[in-house]
């Protein structure tokens, strides 16, 4: 297609990527209405078919060049790191050449894999059978795909343990169109790392916390921030039980979880070097992070003053305080004793990784949906992940290649403002019927 007279002007020039920009973002802000009215059906207690619907939505995407994000060529070029010997902890894409590294963001060129040892080495097994870049990317967002349906297994049963109801759950979660168009669209591997956290959670719930465990050091093992589940297995381990054996619950959750992750670096030959590979993402300074707006806004104001070394040491501070009250937050967060409260822990733990964090981008907010979905959210709540998901769906494409089309992209923006307007009118609509509610407290 990309080769076809028409196409290749678009893809080319300015004006036709606004074009096809345009085009998106109409897509987008259409299945973003179709989701809200199968929304409302599901809170007036009428049956939805929400999986085959986000099976729907979620074909198209399944074999198209990733969306919005170029993520998923650097995992094929990792990949191949592995399978060529390379430590990709150590050296970035840019040791290779040829097709393997021509759609690599430049920015990650020379940077090594933050990731864990999981996808790496599945990467670098895919890449032993084939170098063709596209075929290494499907088969980064087959685990994506898995990691939706390990999702879309695990939110029914924790929204039922939670006494909430499960349709509610599923259409904010799995049918949402933000966790379609980023984890299928964009292959990240945050999916997969959040559809085995959340696989986790729900096997604890049937008495095998020690399987729980592993599993959570499964989700470690693709992305650290995973592992933050076994807070919600600590509190299936001991639901009733005093703060001294929660904690206690908690370090021997924890221990396995470590000993799973360190396990799979060792069994795979991929090691353990990603540990120091996690401040590569702090390389990109994120708006969606508090840390680093902060941290920015107080590097402009001494270097304004004429302190320039303070201005560059700056962020960085800002930043480590910032990780220091998510840890905080976190350790208090991990005693929360009732199910319902270790979900909700859970989800607000993953947040405020994101938004104290070094970085953030777009996709990171679905890490808490699911928790945050399953632990009886009130209207407030609902409103403002059901807000938040439309509007990183329909401006997921400013997320692109973009960068520098300042009017341009400031005038699509007005568009997916416009698009986004009349939608989140429909938002004070989006309640369950009393129907639903006394349905799910008499469960």
């Amino acid at each position: 297609m990309a080769d076809l007279p028409i196409t290749g002007d678009l893809r080319t020039t300015l004006a036709g990527r606004m074009v096809g920009l345009t085009f998106m973002v109409a897509g987008l802000g259409l299945m973003a209405w179709a989701w809200l009215s199968s929304g409302r059906q599901v809170m007036t207690g009428q049956r939805t078919p929400l999986l085959r619907m986000a099976a729907y939505w979620s074909a198209p995407l399944l074999l198209i060049p990733p969306l919005f994000s170029r993520d998923a060529w650097s995992y094929a070029a990792q990949g191949a790191l592995v399978a060529e010997g390379y430590n990709p902890y150590e050296v970035g894409p840019g040791a290779l050449s040829g097709h393997i590294v021509e759609a690599v963001d430049p920015m990650w060129m020379q940077t090594p894999a933050p990731y864990g040892p999981l996808p790496l080495a599945y990467g670098g097994l895919m890449a032993h059978l084939t170098m063709d870049p596209y075929v290494l990317m499907l088969a980064h967002r087959l685990l994506a795909v898995l990691g939706i349906v390990l999702i879309a297994w695990a939110v029914p049963r924790l929204a039922t343990a939670c006494r909430v109801d499960p349709a509610i759950a599923t259409w904010l979660v799995v049918a949402n169109p933000m966790l379609i168009t980023h984890g299928i669209g964009a292959a990240h591997n945050d999916i997969l790392m959040l559809g085995l956290a959340c696989s986790a959670f729900a096997v604890a719930l049937t008495g095998r916390w020690g399987t729980a465990a592993v599993i959570a050091g499964a989700a470690a093992a693709v992305k650290l921030p995973g592992g933050l589940v076994v807070i919600a297995i600590a509190a299936v381990m001991s639901p009733l039980a005093g703060r001294a054996l929660r904690f206690a619950s908690l370090v021997i959750a924890g221990a396995v979880s470590v000993l799973t992750l360190v396990t799979i670096g060792e069994l795979t030959g991929v090691g353990s070097g990603w540990l120091g590979a996690l401040d590569v993402p702090g390389l990109v300074r994120s708006p969606f992070s508090i840390a680093n707006l902060i941290g920015m806004a107080a590097s402009g104001v001494l270097e304004w003053l004429g302190e320039d070394t303070a201005a560059q040491q700056s962020l960085q501070i800002v930043r480590l305080v910032g990780m220091v009250l998510a840890i905080g937050l976190i350790a208090v967060l991990s005693l929360r004793s009732s199910i319902h409260h270790a979900a909700r822990a859970v989800g607000i733990a993953l947040l405020a990784v994101v938004l104290l964090g070094p970085t953030a981008h777009d996709w990171y907010f679905l890490w808490c949906l699911p928790f945050l979905a399953v632990a009886r959210p009130g209207r407030r709540l609902t409103t403002t992940m059901t807000a938040i998901s439309l509007i990183f769906t329909i401006a997921a494409p400013l997320n692109s290649s973009l960068r520098g089309a300042t009017m341009p992209i400031l005038t699509t923006t007005a568009l997916a403002i416009a698009t986004i307007a009349p939608l989140l009118n429909h938002l004070r609509t989006l309640q369950p019927s009393k129907k639903a509610r006394v349905a799910v407290t008499a469960g």
